[in-house]
């Protein structure tokens, strides 16, 4: 499929929708909640998968079906930490046995993860730049001329 993949329905009634195109109304609607831990998580992807589940239910964007794609932005993030680690230790460089310094191995592998997080946040609305485009529908914060206003015409 060519071209930028559709907006869902949910942040086209958030954000408006300029360019009227018709609203899907028999879109699926999953059952939010935070989906279980999956059992081939270590300590590390336990601990993560509670923290970041628990800040994207909070928010409300968080439903039982994302359950694949928070395994997934986990496990990149918990391969990133490994080779942050790794390479905290063995260092950015290596010598070969003909003298050549070379990269390590773990940096690129650190950069794959990085990207795959990068682009797993954004799809969870957990960058600066995706969070911009996501107005959130709550109370009205108080206006101090509207009350001003108010109160001169009572």
């Amino acid at each position: 499929m060519a071209g930028r993949p559709p907006t869902p329905t949910h942040l086209r009634l958030v954000r408006g929708n300029p360019s009227k195109r018709p609203i899907n109304t028999h879109e699926p609607t999953p059952e939010k909640g935070v989906p279980h831990v999956p059992k081939h998580f270590g300590k590390m992807g336990r601990y993560w998968h509670e923290r970041i589940a628990a800040e994207l239910n909070q928010v409300g964007v968080l439903t039982r079906l994302d359950a694949k794609a928070l395994e997934l932005l986990i496990e990149a993030y918990v391969e990133y930490r490994t080779h942050c680690e790794t390479l905290e230790t063995e260092g950015y460089t290596y010598r070969t046995d003909q003298g050549l310094i070379k990269a390590h191995p773990a940096a690129g592998m650190k950069a794959d993860a990085w990207k795959r997080i990068h682009a797993m946040l954004s799809a969870f609305g957990m960058s600066p730049s995706s969070r911009s485009k996501v107005n959130m529908a709550g109370e009205d914060k108080a206006d101090p001329l509207a009350d001003l206003l108010k109160a001169r015409d009572e």
